[in-house]
This record gives structure tokens, sequence and C-alpha cells, in this order.
């Protein structure tokens, strides 16, 4: 087929020249304007534009009407005609026949885009050049995705050069270096021109290299597609350092081909001795250097899954607490007392096997897990070598400290599943060797974890009465014993538990003393005994009825307590003569020293202090001289046995006799018989309350007895 020219007939483009037989000219005009994607268009052979398809309509924004005869540099950036790029490509093509391209075009709307360009001359029949045609495709797409990836892969590579605390090198499919970035200089101490071509396996030691690790990697890196590695690794000199990193394998080329692996190392020995430091830290005690309760509870966790593997497998938990430790922390301060915790650290290690673990669990509270136990007697001989060496004194800077332990045993086997069950059992344990007078150990047993239990059970019930105001007062009338006429009233609290009915105090006081709930039952009773008592005196018209409030030692040490008494007696408009205050001799003299003041101010208020329980504590009576003390309560103990015994009656005739000679009333407690009223009437006691007057009632049944002889019926209760 010839070549064709096309004549600008105005609107409308017609085509001149030779073609084939039975092919029209409009067919190849609707051929070239079926070609959107591509701008075809031909020029005179001055280089003006002479016919302009839809495609070059398409790609360049301009209307044929537009372009027609003008020179076709319109297309071409600034910087290129400034260049002669057009007239360059033209004659170019005269030259060659034909001039393909790639550069930048300009659309209608100024925007660049980058495209391929072929131009080629048209002659006539003679050979005369007549004109050119133009054919421009639009890749500025594939242009400018392979600008970017260009660009990439030199961000890559400065990526990689930039990064020094990574070493990232490539090696083939044996293992020989092929790449090696600055940061493999870095880490490694090798310069590149030092390591092409060598065999990957010259930065492992020769442990690893002797265990074949290099080799490993490299199989695990081609059959997975990666293999991480950490471990130790050495450096150009022989210095060792801990690396971690991965080996990866590259994506075959594009025949399919495998193209090798690319490892990338970073060293963290830092933060590997981090680690090592903060896990030591996590299971060790730091002053003692023994593991801690986390560590012990682990080994725990091992023994009990080998007892449940094995269920002959025993073991045995020693839990030790020494006693009266804060005595020596008190006396001899923290630092002292930190030695002694190191000594008895040290002791316990040589009371042990290697395989048995000695910890600390907090405190001065320790523990011993001895592994694979024959019997309970080898627990038992533990514990009796471990007291035997506590004996011995420890020497802290010239000082000779004593001290002893309280041991619980709990032998371990499949029953238990969790560690904290065992390290339960063997406290509980240990706190039933300090009931028992401390320095000795004991057996767990399952009723210690009952009445544990129960203990517990009770202590969360005294919480919750709190806040449910289960608690009552019940009211024992004080009686003269010259005429049994009711003068006063002691109150004593009671516990209306939800299940087990009313309790009296013995049941619970000494448990709401050991959590503190005492303080808040205390104070409540001391308000509401202030508010029945004013009650009763307004009713009565007798003002000179007096209310007795028991008070613990806890209550006592208060620094608020003299706050809470102005407090009762001034929102009940009561008189301070009105109320009495009981206090055990014990409290009195345990407390001495931090209880005088509050005592004395107390005295000062004008309220009365009975010394309850007399005769049954502390002998020495210095105290009943320095504190501004009224009256001294008989115990039921000497009285219940005053006309039976006669020791008793001595002491009961003593306790009076003390009394008097000091300026004291005297009140008689549990006062059951008639004898016995007899007996104390005798002896010039003045006060007495029991059974034989009334039991403690309900304030209901208290305020008829107001103003009454007692007992009011001929037959009085017995005990």
């Amino acid at each position: 087929m010839e070549r064709f020219a096309a004549k600008n007939t105005g609107a409308h483009v017609t085509y001149s020249g030779p073609a084939s037989v039975g092919q029209p000219l409009d067919q190849y005009q609707r051929l070239i304007e079926s070609l959107t994607n591509h701008a075809i268009f031909s020029l005179s052979a001055d280089g003006r534009i002479a016919t302009w398809n839809s495609g070059a309509k398409q790609t360049f924004g301009y209307d044929e009407h537009e372009v027609v005869g003008k020179n076709y540099s319109l297309i071409f950036t600034a910087e290129d005609i400034a260049s002669g790029r057009p007239g360059k490509e033209l004659r170019a093509a005269l030259e060659h026949g034909k001039e393909s391209v790639d550069g930048w075009h300009v659309r209608k709307d100024g925007t660049r885009f980058w495209c391929t360009d072929t131009v080629q001359p048209l002659r006539d029949a003679g050979g005369t050049v007549t004109g050119f045609t133009k054919i421009v495709q639009d890749s500025n797409d594939g242009h400018l995705a392979s600008e970017r990836l260009r660009e990439s892969e030199e961000r890559l590579r400065l990526l990689i050069e930039g990064v020094t605390d990574y070493a990232i090198f490539s090696i083939d499919l044996d293992g020989c270096i092929l790449l090696w970035n600055s940061g493999a200089e870095h880490v490694f101490g090798y310069r590149e021109a030092e390591v092409l071509g060598k065999h990957f396996s010259l930065v492992y030691t020769a442990e690893s290299i002797a265990r074949g690790v290099p080799a490993a990697e490299l199989a695990a890196a081609e059959r997975d597609g990666h293999a991480p590695d950490e471990g130790w690794h050495v450096r150009r000199g022989g210095d060792l350092f801990y690396a971690s990193g991965e080996m990866t394998r590259l994506k075959p080329d594009v025949d399919g081909k495998p193209r090798g692996f690319v490892k990338v190392a970073h060293d963290i020995t830092a933060r590997n001795e981090a680690e090592e430091t903060n896990k030591r830290q996590a299971f060790h005690d730091e002053l003692t250097q023994l593991p801690n309760r986390a560590f012990f509870s682990d080994s725990l966790r091992r023994s009990i899954a080998r007892a449940k593997r094995h269920p002959t497998s025993r073991f045995a938990v020693i839990f030790i607490d020494l006693d009266r430790f804060k005595i020596i922390n008190d006396s001899l301060g923290h630092v002292m007392a930190d030695g002694l915790l190191v000594h008895v650290a040290r002791t316990l290690e040589r009371c042990v096997r290697p395989e048995d673990v000695v910890a600390r669990l907090g405190g001065d509270e320790f523990a011993i897990l001895i592994s694979e136990l024959r019997g309970t007697v080898d627990a038992g001989l533990v514990a009796e070598r471990v007291q035997a060496a506590l004996q011995h004194p420890f020497d802290l800077d010239g000082f000779e400290v004593f001290t002893t332990a309280s041991m619980g045993i709990a032998i371990g086997s499949s029953t238990y599943d969790k560690p904290e069950q065992i390290l339960r059992d063997a406290d509980t344990a240990m706190y039933e060797a300090k009931e028992r007078g401390r320095a000795q150990h004991v057996l767990f047993d399952f009723d210690m974890h009952a009445r544990a239990v129960g203990l517990l059970n009770l202590q969360m019930d005294l919480r919750r009465a709190i806040a449910r105001q289960e608690f009552c007062v019940e009211y024992q009338p004080i009686v003269s014993l010259d005429h049994c006429r009711v003068v006063g009233f002691e109150a004593l609290v009671r516990w209306n538990h939800p299940e087990r009915g009313m309790l009296p105090p013995a049941e619970f006081i000494d448990e709401a003393e050991s959590i503190g709930a005492i303080i808040p039952i205390d104070r409540w009773v001391l308000h509401e005994a202030c508010r029945q008592i004013h009650a009763w005196q307004v009713q009565s018209g007798d003002l000179t009825l007096t209310m007795s409030v028991n008070l613990s030692s806890k209550q006592f040490a208060q620094e608020t307590l003299l706050a809470e008494i102005r407090a009762a007696l001034q929102n009940n408009d009561l008189t301070p003569a009105s109320l009495k205050l009981e206090i055990t001799e014990t409290v009195l003299m345990e407390k001495f020293e931090t209880i005088a003041a509050t005592v004395a101010q107390v005295g000062e208020l004008g309220v009365e202090l009975y010394i309850d329980d007399f005769g049954t504590g502390y002998s020495s009576l210095g105290y009943l001289t320095r504190f501004p003390l009224k009256v001294l309560k008989v115990d039921r103990s000497f009285v219940s046995q005053i006309t039976s015994n006669p020791r008793s009656a001595v002491v009961a005739r003593t306790v009076v006799a003390l009394a008097h000679s000091l300026g004291l009333g005297a009140l008689a407690e549990g006062i059951e018989t008639e004898q016995q009223l007899s007996k104390l009437q005798d002896l010039g006691c003045e006060l007495g309350q029991g059974f034989w007057f009334s039991k403690p009632v309900h304030a209901d049944i208290a305020q008829h007895l107001i103003g009454h002889v007692l007992p009011l019926h001929a037959d009085a209760p017995a005990a």
C-alpha cells in the first residue's frame, strides 16, 4: 500500500492518494478516528498542522479548528521550543525516515504529560516531501510509575545505607556475601571489601558454627521464606555481642530462578542485659538475694504439676515468720533489722538441700519448698534444724541478736491445684504455732482451715454488720448493795446476726479488735448509751442514774476519744457524772505511757473511770495511785466462789479493802446467789450486778427496773 496524503477542505478533512483496490478513503478516515488513545495528525512540510483526529483532541484538549494551520510547536514545552526541538524532530525524521522520541508535551490547559512520539515524512509519487505524520501516545502513567519506582529504589538505597544500627546484607544461595551496608560495617566491624564473597558465618561464634546454626538458618529461610535469629555473634577482632535478626528469602527473578537471601541483624546486648536484670529483680529479693514470692509460687506450681502426674509424689512447704521481729526493728533500726534478715536467709540456705527452694516472701516471712519428700517426718526434721540454727546469736555490728521463728508446715500432694492454696494452709499452721506460744512448728490439718474460714467469714460479717447497723445494746442494772435499788446500768453490746441470732460480745469482740472494727462499734455504743440514760433520767426524774460503757484498748488509744466523749455528752444534754467508762487493768499496764495523758484528761472532764476485771491482770498496783480512778470492779471469777473457796473469799475481801484504802469504791460482778450478796454486803462492797438482780435486758424491760429494789421476785433467776 502506498503512502497517502491528506487535503484540508475546511471543516472536513479528506484524504487523497493511492489506495488498494476496493478500499475507499473514508475507511482510513474511520480507522484513524477510532484510535482515540493515540493522537494522530499530519503536518505540512513547514510544520503546520493539517489534520487532527479525535485522539489528538482527547490527548491535547484542542478542537480541530483551534489547531489546523498553526505550527505544531504549540504542543511542546517552552523549554523544548527554546531548544528548537520541533524543528530538530522534523529534520531527524527526514534524515532517518522516522524519528521516535520520549518527552514532555503540553495540553491546552497547560498541564504537562509524558509521551512517546513517532514522526514520519509524507512523500508524493515523485518522492517529494509533502508533509509529515505524527503519532503521540500518552505514556504519562507508565512514566510516573517508572519514576516512582526509580525514586523508591533510590530512597531504599539511601535508607539501607543510612541505617547504621541495623546490619543489612544480602547473600547468594551458597551463603556468600553480595551486599554489605554501612550498618553491617558498624555492627560487625568489617568493611565491605573485607567480606564480599566470603561466607556469612564469619559473624557467628565458633560454638554456633559447630552446632550448625548458620547452615540451619539458611535451610530454614529456603524452606519457610524466613528464619529468625537471636543469639551471640562475633565482631571483627573477636568481641562477642547479642544480636536479634532475621534472614529472608528473596523473590525469584523473572525466569523463576532463586536469587538468594537478605539478612538483617541488630545489636541488642544492652537490652538483653537489662532484661536479665529485670528478670532477676522480678524473681529475686534485692535484700537477701533469695528467690521472692513470684519465684517461689512458680516453683510450687511445678511441684503441684509433678504431683498430679505422679500421685505418689509428695512435697512440703514450711512457712516461717520471725518472732517479735518488730521489736528488733523498732529498737535497733531498719539497718540492723535488714542485717538480721540477711543472716536468717543464709542460715535457712544451710538447713536445706541444694534442690530445695528457700524464698523470702516479704517482711520477716520466709518459706522453704522441700521437693521429693520421703515422709512427713522429713519436713519436721528440717523445721527442727532451722529452730536449732536460729538459737545461735547473730552478731550485728557488735550487737548479739537472738531470734526464734514460728513455722507452719503443709504437705503438698495432687489434691492442691494452685500455689496459693498450699501457701495459705502453711500460713494457717504458722499462726497456730504463734497461738501456741511461738518458737515451734505446727503441721497443718483441715480443722485449722475450717477455723480459719470461719474466722474470715466472721470478719467479713462484722464489716457488713457495721454498715447494716446490726448491733444493739442490752443493759444490766447496777444496784447499791445496802438497799439493792437500781442506781445505774452497764451498756453491753450485742450483735443481732442475721443467721446466728443474738451473739454476746465474747463471740465477736476479739475479732472486732483485730480488724479495727471495734472502733466504730465502741463509738456507736457510747452515743447510744448516753442517749438512753438521758431518756431514762428525764422519764424517771432521777438525774443520779448513771451509765457504764466499756472502752476497748484501741478506742482508748484514739486521739479523737476526748472529742467523742464531749460530743456524746453535749448531744444528749448529759452531765459528765452520769457517764462511767470501764477499762481493763491490762490495757492500763500495757499502754501506760501512751494513754496516761488521755486518762488524766478524761478525769479532768468529770467522767469517772472504772477498772474492770480487777485482780486478773498484772500484779503491779502502782498505776492505782497514778490514775484518777473511782471504782474497782471485783471480777466474777472471785465472786462466783466467794462462799465456797476460802482463797477466792480472801481475794474478794482484799480487793474491796484495797479500794477503800485508796478512797475508791468497789463493784462486784457476777452476783448470782443470795449468799454471795450477803457475803459482799458483809465486806462493805458498795455496788453490784449479776443475774441475782437481773440479766442484761432490752431497754424497754430495763426501763421498768428503774426505782425498784431487785430482785423483783423472791425466786430470782439462776445463772
